[in-house]
């Protein structure tokens, strides 16, 4: 099975893996490939801003260079021209394609004209939502909504992405969780501080994390993520109010192996987020042994695994922690828990099987259709 990713914003991740040029969806793709292609896949990438003579560790076609064309008619070409173009090149059975945007409808429209198969990756509870999703921009909501229309398949991170895509789309999604890279060299978190990870954006919630860290003048509290353009001014404020807070630090956007290194070197992760899909860091976090406290769970994992504590307030999250953090051994047993828990069900060997099963049904369909 010929299996193409697209993941226009890759490139950087494979080329340094120290760059802050990516996120969570690129992590995600990165891992899938690898996972796709342990299962006896061929694996290709459709990607963007390709230097010349760099070879990434999968085939990979180059749709556009994001500094060339006319402002204003640039996305109808080079870029649109040259994503069909890509995808053509890539001739693969299916697509995958993962996290809401405009490349979306533009990979559901070539692959229904080519007869190929195309499936869609969620990546928030908030992606059946056209009030809630979280991409700006009435083209890019039209376009992304179309390629939810025409996916042949969609992945649900959870439960309850399944049951919204079935409400808001009238299509059965399958749900398989994200994919995690497990490495031996990995090791079991053995600090004390308490760390939040993520964009800085009002849907996060970051100053109930600043509050929190209010609440514990005693105990090292550290901010990591980046801001977005639609909310650099709520950024700009969080930041100012961050460095009033004599036992917090504001690190910013930082290359992901620093990531790593601060959840080594964490006792819990706390989330603060109002709405969540199945997020990167809480997997990074538990494979670290870190357990996580969050107003959010993903398909009763924190709750029913035990790898971390629910919380309904801050003055809940307050209470946990300050029962956590007093607790060594508990904290210990949830971080044992955690790491198991990844082993077990997040690893690329376990879920490959599912996503290419998935594929493999998805792809047979339209054999039959043809």
């Amino acid at each position: 099975m010929k299996i193409c990713i697209v993941a226009l914003d890759i490139v950087p991740y494979f080329q340094d893996e120290t760059s802050t040029r990516f996120g969570g969806a690129e992590v995600q793709a990165a891992a899938l490939a690898r996972a796709f292609a342990s299962g006896g896949a061929d694996v290709s990438l459709v990607v963007s801003n390709l230097p010349e003579n760099v070879h990434l560790p999968f085939p990979a076609e180059n749709a556009y260079y994001s500094e060339r064309g006319i402002w204003g008619v640039r996305f109808f070409h080079p870029r649109l021209s040259g994503i069909y173009r890509a995808l053509e090149r890539a001739d693969a059975d299916v697509y995958y394609q993962h996290c809401a945007g405009s490349i979306t409808g533009v990979t559901a429209v070539f692959c229904r004209r080519k007869k190929k198969v195309f499936v869609y990756g969620a990546g928030s509870n908030s992606d059946f939502s056209f009030s809630e999703l979280l991409i700006t921009g009435l083209r890019d909501k039209i376009l992304y909504f179309l390629g939810l229309k025409l996916a042949d398949g969609i992945v649900a991170q959870n439960q309850i992405q399944k049951g919204l895509c079935k409400k808001k789309v009238n299509k059965t999604a399958r749900v398989i969780p994200m994919v995690i890279d497990v490495s031996e060299k990995d090791r079991l978190s053995s600090g004390g501080k308490v760390l939040w990870i993520g964009p800085i954006r009002k849907v996060k919630r970051p100053e109930m994390f600043l509050e929190l860290a209010r609440r514990f003048p005693d105990r090292e509290f550290v901010l990591i993520g980046g801001s977005i353009s639609t909310e650099l001014a709520f950024a700009n404020d969080v930041r100012r109010q961050a460095q009033e807070v004599p036992n917090l630090a504001y690190m910013g956007r930082i290359p992901r192996d620093e990531v790593i290194h601060h959840l080594q070197t964490a006792a819990i992760l706390v989330n603060t987020s109002s709405v969540e899909g199945f997020p990167n860091v809480f997997l990074e976090a538990w494979k670290c042994g870190v357990p996580v406290i969050s107003f959010t769970d993903v398909d009763g994992l924190i709750a029913g695994e035990g790898v971390g504590i629910l919380c309904n307030s801050v003055k809940d999250m307050e209470q946990a922690m300050r029962a956590l953090l007093g607790e060594e051994e508990r904290r210990a047993s949830m971080g044992r828990k955690a790491a198991e828990l990844i082993s077990s069900k997040f690893s690329p060997a376990v879920l490959s099987k599912r996503y290419l099963a998935y594929f493999s049904e998805l792809l047979e369909n339209r054999i039959r259709c043809n």
